[in-house]
């Protein structure tokens, strides 16, 4: 095939610089999001705040494996789309530079940004997350100590709880004061001269209190109850217990290969995804963007979209039999890039059989003389 000419490296550098931007700005829009999800944990206790930038961190790993292949196909949907509207891919064709052409340019960078993405989900990644989850318990952990300050009150779980602590001893809790709204409308007040925080079996953070007092009512009723207690214990957040699924995805790759559980075949073939969606999209995105003189662009960007959510969906229903064991290991989420594969040789067929609407126009001389 020979060496890759000017035009290759300057196709291929434009969708990389596109692809680079359109990454960051994915990553970036994600990541915010995260963050708004990790201050307001932070806020109410579930997590310590020195923790969030490194999860943020942890976390990039993981959503590149992810967005890579989204923004590859928006980069090439930008590019390609600028130089048929500007008229340019029309000029590169008169001088030779047919569709095999940029298919050779489009894979010079799928090809390595592929294998790179195959590095990242199948290494990379599960190390990663390992060290992701550690941050998360150790922050869990480090917020039973944080999230109270003493001489100052505290609202949990959305107002239900108003605790006060007069101080705290280690990880001690001293002259402790809990206000409870309960589901019946009624008020509670627990107080206890020491306490401590521990998490239950289920997953979520309780106050453990020793040798306190209870009084629930009505507001404005004298029908008070006093309660004395040895032990009580108050439910201060309803964050779940992680799921068994999460830690599939810190398995290393020797412990996936070959394993017979469903869950294992699912994360085994989910990390194999990402790279093989890079080189679909190389085959079917240049000829979903080529654009007919004076067509806009950015409809066959809308619709370059809609494909890939449909891929997407596809992927996640595929994972969710091949986890169940409704499909085995053999068909697993291989029918999906079947589906595309065949969508990928259509666009082909329709394009040289000249049904997309680029039909060649083969007029006689005579037809040339009448117009």
């Amino acid at each position: 095939m020979g060496l890759p000419s000017i035009i290759d490296r300057y196709l291929s550098r434009e969708i990389g610089l596109t692809l680079l931007g359109t990454t960051l700005v994915l990553l970036a829009i994600i990541l915010s999001h995260r963050l708004a999800g990790y201050l307001s944990k932070a806020a109410t206790g579930l997590l310590a705040r020195d923790a969030i930038f490194q999860l943020l961190i942890l976390q990039m790993a993981d959503l590149l494996v992810i967005l890579i292949p989204p923004a590859f196909l928006l980069s090439v949907m930008l590019v390609l789309g600028r130089l048929y509207r500007d008229h340019e891919m029309a000029a590169l064709a008169a001088c030779g530079y047919g569709p095999l052409s940029v298919y050779r340019a489009i894979f010079l960078l799928a090809a390595p940004l592929a294998l790179a993405t195959a590095g990242l989900s199948l290494f990379l990644t599960p190390a990663i997350m390992e060290l992701q989850f550690e941050a998360l318990a150790k922050a869990r952990k480090e917020a039973e100590v944080s999230m109270f300050t003493p001489g100052a009150f505290r609202e949990i779980l959305n107002g239900r709880h108003v605790i006060y602590i007069g101080a705290l001893d280690e990880r001690e809790l001293r002259n402790v004061f809990i206000q409870t709204r309960e589901p019946d409308g009624r008020l509670s007040i627990t107080t206890g001269d020491r306490g401590r925080q521990q998490v239950g079996e289920d997953g979520t953070r309780q106050v453990v209190l020793d040798h306190g007092y209870r009084y629930r009512g009505t507001p404005g009723q004298g029908d008070y109850e006093m309660l004395r207690f040895d032990r009580a214990m108050v439910r201060v957040d309803s964050a779940p217990p992680p799921q068994p699924w999460q830690h599939r995805e810190t398995l290393p790759m020797r412990q996936l290969w070959g394993s017979p559980e469903p869950a294992h075949v699912a994360e085994l073939q989910m990390r194999f995804n990402s790279p093989i969606q890079v080189l679909l999209i190389a085959l079917w995105a240049p000829l979903l963007a080529r654009a007919r003189p004076r067509e806009g662009r950015y409809g066959r960007i809308i619709a370059a979209v809609l494909i890939y959510a449909i891929d997407f969906n596809l992927i996640g229903i595929g994972r969710s039999w091949l986890s169940h064991g409704v499909v085995g290991p053999e068909l697993g989420l291989w029918w999906v890039h079947g589906l595309f594969l065949l969508f990928s040789a259509g666009l082909l067929l329709r394009y040289y059989s000249g049904s997309w609407g680029f039909r060649r126009w083969r007029r006689s001389p005579g037809s040339v003389a009448a117009s």
